[in-house]
């Protein structure tokens, strides 16, 4: 038994001495993705933005912060566990994310974030704390608004620039943009129109015009709602944003 005891004792120091200074390295430590180039505001680790609507986000973000002094920060990770933040809330993570990137001590804590894991399909926006609630709902239309209903329809890179000029509005004071509408929206109802066409003429030709119009009435009104619908992003899933006293997070 003493010689048993005595070899586990040593299996044990031996694991110590092993793990105990990747652990004073950091080895299993939450990660944080690095800070931008100089110039940019932009870390795109899950590669979700466009050459072109990274450019127009660092454009957007250094004119507001030259001349409001509201700081843009735009982060997208591959998901929590790859920054080895496994068991933490994306809430916790932009948070300390947030803390860490000195945004909240910086032109007096009007920091801005958006946050994205790609593979967990989360978003958040984080706010410094200078904030404050005032903008609760504003952040919650950016969210909901502008940034998700890209996100659903496959279209990230567009919601993000979409995100940043929602930003860009609340620290100027100005309305919210209007998000932009997919190209094949009106092509879409167009061709819908004219599918209602043929069948109003279809069934008129064989002598029931009234089963004509309310057939053409009841496919009118599904084709158009879910156009509308789709180019909204609202796909009829279970996502949808949560906000708290710091900001606001998404699912889609």
């Amino acid at each position: 038994m003493n010689l048993r005891g005595a070899v586990v004792r040593r299996l044990l120091w031996s694991l110590v001495l092993v793990v105990g200074p990747l652990v004073g390295n950091g080895w299993g430590q939450v990660s944080f993705p690095p800070a931008p180039a100089v110039g940019s505001f932009v870390t795109d680790e899950a590669g979700m933005i466009t050459p072109p609507h990274r450019a127009e986000i660092d454009r957007i973000a250094r004119a507001l912060s030259a001349q409001r002094g509201y700081p843009i920060s735009v982060v997208t990770i591959r998901s929590l566990n790859a920054q080895r933040a496994t068991g933490y809330t994306i809430e916790r993570y932009a948070s300390e994310m947030l803390r860490a990137g000195k945004l909240d001590t910086d032109r007096s804590g009007y920091g801005l974030l958006l946050l994205v894991a790609a593979e967990d399909r989360l978003a958040r926006i984080e706010l410094g704390s200078a904030w404050g609630r005032a903008y609760d709902g504003q952040v919650r239309e950016v969210m909901d608004g502008l940034i998700l209903p890209a996100f659903r329809r496959g279209e990230p890179s567009q919601g993000i620039l979409d995100g940043v000029r929602g930003f860009d509005a609340m620290g100027r004071g100005q309305a919210l943009p209007t998000p932009v509408r997919p190209w094949w929206l009106l092509p879409a109802i167009a061709a819908g129109a004219l599918v209602l066409i043929g069948a109003i003429f279809s069934l008129g030709r064989s002598g029931r015009p009234g089963l004509a119009w309310a057939a053409a009435a009841f496919i009118g009104v599904i084709l158009v709602s879910r156009a509308i619908a789709w180019a909204r992003g609202d796909d009829g899933g279970d996502g949808g944003s949560s906000a708290d006293e710091t900001g606001v997070t998404g699912k889609w």
